[in-house]
């Protein structure tokens, strides 16, 4: 009987747990399929406390220049940390300070200021930008690069470590100063590691009385930014590593927009989703739109708006006209464009549409796309006056309804002239005295790719040689010409005598191998091409597109470039195929007007061909705005001028390199002779005591044998060695004695 009770009574809390779980999942999960309401949050939120920086202002009402302070601090955080308090439920604990809810995934980021993105930097042309950059990393090293300003006369400020500057140390300030002077959309990130990739970036909108576009658009507000980044679920570097020293998936799994997202209930559970960004329109007037891509990995992204056509006004800072067969024309409306890692493009929006909300999309390319997982986000543009809710079910948003078709801008690897869409070579930007035309002073063909070497840096050639480990454990080298960029040990724009000249290399002059080829062995260095102030410079860059099917986004620092030819010969290519056509006269190459930007595509399979003016001198960065190409080599530096042109060192700026001093042949006697020089005639043992040790107590006890030395550390207790030797033999006796 009392077996039945109990068997009885246990039943009967089964049954109850079973029926309070279903309550709870009726609460949480509502009926008829529906999903848990998500909520927006408006930029204009987001960025109240930039916007409330002094230099944030009407250029055209306060022109005069100011000095623009910020300060910065990096720092290792999480997404939804305490300060999130109950964030995503309620919505409004997102709203917290401090509270980076992201897409509702709990992973570690990096931060400046705690925010993802970081502040936003919104200041007039002409304006001094200063930022104290605080690094609390704890034991790592950080920079900020300000990708699309050029660092005329302040090339030290660029950011790149080992290049232009040495790493920002734990527990330092570095003080970057320079000059507001490219008008239009930017943005700042870290170039330190996988930081960018881990939460450390954050707009730039530097304004002008005299804008260009002004005719376009009727409002520039502040905070019609969208900052897209795509995403992983784990620390850049953990991936990084497991992708490189084995096998493992690198694909982002979401794209966040302005740090924000929808992910699916099977990721994130079921307990809530954080808010959406969103921005406010005024109905019936046109409205400038900025976005920046922030692209980690192989991750093309299309944008759309539900319902509005786009009208492209701006790429890279540099004003643009696309052009419609063959002649320029007034901008043109376009149903999407792709934007690739480091581009930014402005759009026009013409809020012409019934009062409402409707869905900006973000559709992932290439890593991105649904041969993996099918990363796509969504953002909310919110006329005045509709209704504080989504345009329509969140969760119904897929991967493929966020493609829009219609004619379209910038195309994934595709050749001007097809009709349907324009590439990045078919836009004009408007006229300028500035030519392009004429022989080049320099011309350099680069070719890339990823090729099979023994990478030191991932292989072994004893133990694991690239062609005997299996499959897909052997790693490819990111390489230009069949060399990968390797930095050296000190920056050489402040430290040239630091660089050890067999650091520098180039395909005229490559490295010294085991066979002296680099199409046979691992060829790394300092790939650097020299050029002098004031040349016109071409480059040819070649996506031979062997590996798999991709896309390279190449950004050039300290300058910006016309596209002057693009083609794509198939999905693969050779240099000697492009050579033929150029000897052919075939090369497409195209003057008139030519667009002006910082960051370029190149088709897989295909080339571009950029010229720019060398006036800047220094020593800049030249590389594929992937994460994880760049920071295995995909880069070269271009030199521009001599060290006589370079703008002097500033005072006090910051040393690093190597520490490798002549060996000394017996440190024995040289700590012998330091005693010696002290005034010692002993050897002499330290040991180091808390500071709460009591001084006089230890010398009572201790005699003349104890001397004390105060430090701000910590008491010192020094001996002779005869006399803790004579100590220890005392007490040995006495032992002794004592079990006598």
């Amino acid at each position: 009987m009392q077996d039945f009770q109990m068997d009885y009574h246990g039943r009967y809390l089964v049954v109850l747990e079973l029926l309070a779980c279903l309550l709870l999942s009726s609460l949480i999960l509502p009926a008829n399929g529906e999903t848990a309401s998500v909520e927006t949050i408006d930029m204009a939120e987001d960025l109240a406390e930039d916007l409330a920086h002094p230099c944030h202002r009407n250029c055209s009402d306060q022109p005069h220049a100011m000095v623009c302070n910020y300060h910065f601090k990096a720092e290792w955080y999480t997404t939804l940390s305490k300060a999130c308090y109950d964030c995503p439920d309620p919505a409004s604990d997102c709203r917290r300070a401090h509270c980076v809810a992201a897409d509702g995934v709990k992973r570690p980021i990096v931060t400046v200021n705690r925010r993802m993105p970081g502040p936003s930097i919104q200041v007039c042309r002409g304006d001094e930008i200063v930022v104290d950059l605080k690094n609390d990393l704890m034991s790592d090293t950080t920079s900020i690069h300000w990708h699309g300003l050029h660092m005329l006369g302040t090339p030290y400020m660029d950011g790149v470590p080992q290049l232009t500057q040495c790493p920002v140390g734990p527990a330092t300030v570095f003080r970057y100063h320079f000059l507001a002077d490219k008008a239009g959309t930017h943005y700042w990130h870290s170039h330190s590691g996988f930081q960018r990739a881990d939460g450390m970036f954050g707009a730039i909108v530097i304004r002008t009385p005299d804008d260009l576009l002004a005719s376009y658009y009727d409002i520039d507000d502040p905070s019609h930014i969208f900052v897209i980044t795509d995403w992983l679920e784990d620390l850049t570097m953990q991936k990084f590593v497991y992708h490189h020293h084995s096998v493992h998936d690198n694909k982002p799994y979401n794209i966040l927009v302005n740090g924000r997202g929808y992910v699916a209930p099977h990721i994130v559970g079921d307990g809530g989703h954080p808010p959406l960004s969103s921005v406010t329109v005024s109905p019936g007037q046109r409205h400038r739109m900025r976005t920046l891509s922030n692209s980690i990995q192989n991750c093309p992204i299309e944008v759309s708006v539900d319902g509005h056509q786009l009208l492209l006004v701006s790429k890279d800072g540099s004003p643009v006209q696309p052009v419609l067969g063959g002649s320029p024309v007034q901008p043109v409306l376009v149903s999407s464009f792709v934007i690739y890692g480091g581009e930014r493009w402005d759009f026009v929006l013409h809020a012409n549409n019934s009062v409402g909300n409707y869905w900006i999309k973000f559709h992932g390319l290439l890593d991105c796309d649904d041969r993996f997982k099918s990363a796509h986000q969504v953002a909310v543009i919110r006329y005045e006056g509709a209704p504080n809710e989504l345009p329509s079910d969140v969760t119904n948003v897929t991967w493929a309804q966020t493609k829009r078709e219609g004619f379209q801008v910038n195309t994934l690897n595709k050749a001007p002239g097809d009709g349907t869409f324009l590439t990045a070579a078919d836009i004009h930007s408007p006229p300028t005295n500035l030519s392009y035309e004429g022989t080049p002073d320099h011309v350099f063909w680069l070719d890339f790719d990823f090729h099979p070497s023994d990478n030191d840096f991932f292989h072994h050639e004893d133990h694991y040689p690239f062609y005997k480990v299996k499959g897909l454990y052997g790693t490819r080298s990111s390489q230009m010409n069949y060399i990968s960029l390797l930095l050296p040990p000190a920056p050489p724009l402040s430290q040239p005598g630091d660089v050890p000249p067999q650091s520098y290399c180039s395909a005229e002059r490559p490295p010294a191998t085991k066979h002296n080829n680099c199409t046979q062995d691992f060829c790394g260095c300092l790939h650097t091409l020299t050029v002098r102030k004031n040349s016109l410079v071409e480059m040819v860059l070649i996506d031979k597109g062997l590996t798999y099917y991709a896309n390279h986004p190449f950004h050039l620092h300290g300058h910006e470039f016309a596209v002057i030819g693009m083609g794509k010969l198939g999905s693969n290519t050779t240099r000697q195929a492009v050579l033929e056509l150029e000897k052919k006269q075939q090369l497409m190459r195209n003057f008139n007007r030519p667009p002006i930007m910082d960051t370029v595509t190149v088709p897989d399979g295909g080339y571009t061909v950029i010229r720019f003016w060398a006036t800047n001198p220094g020593y800049w960065l030249f590389h594929c705005h992937i994460a994880f190409h760049v920071e295995v080599g995909m880069g070269l530096v271009v030199k521009v001028g001599d060290e006589s042109m370079f703008p002097p060192v500033p005072d006090h700026f910051p040393r690093c390199g190597n520490f490798d001093p002549p060996r000394k042949t017996n440190l024995k006697n040289s700590i012998s002779s330091w005693l010696a020089h002290q005034g010692e005639e002993k050897q002499l043992i330290t040991f180091h005591l808390l500071p709460s040790v009591n001084e006089s107590e230890i010398s009572s006890n201790l005699g003349p044998a104890y001397e004390y030395a105060g430090r701000s550390a910590g008491s010192a207790l020094r001996f002779s060695v005869r006399n803790i030797l004579m100590t220890f033999m005392t007490l040995v006796m006495l032992f002794s004695l004592n079990q006598n």
